[in-house]
């Protein structure tokens, strides 16, 4: 990873890919797709699912391998 690569959320990638919000968290957890799980922080509310970030490089690659 480059230092000051742009970093894209899930929703952001769901959009660029034309795909659902649950798809992409679906190829990250298949591991299709490598994603940054960010840290959680203690609370009385569980999250269903952790905040990702993918990197603008995975991405690319991601569609080099999967245009067709």
């Amino acid at each position: 990873m480059i230092p000051s690569e742009k970093m894209y959320s899930v929703k952001e990638v769901a959009a660029q890919l034309d795909f659902g919000v649950d798809t992409v968290r679906r190829l990250i957890y298949r591991g299709h797709l490598k994603a940054f799980v960010l840290p959680t922080v203690p609370c009385h509310r569980k999250r269903i699912y952790r905040s990702a970030r993918v990197t603008e490089s995975e991405l690319r690659r991601f569609l080099g391998e999967h245009q067709n």
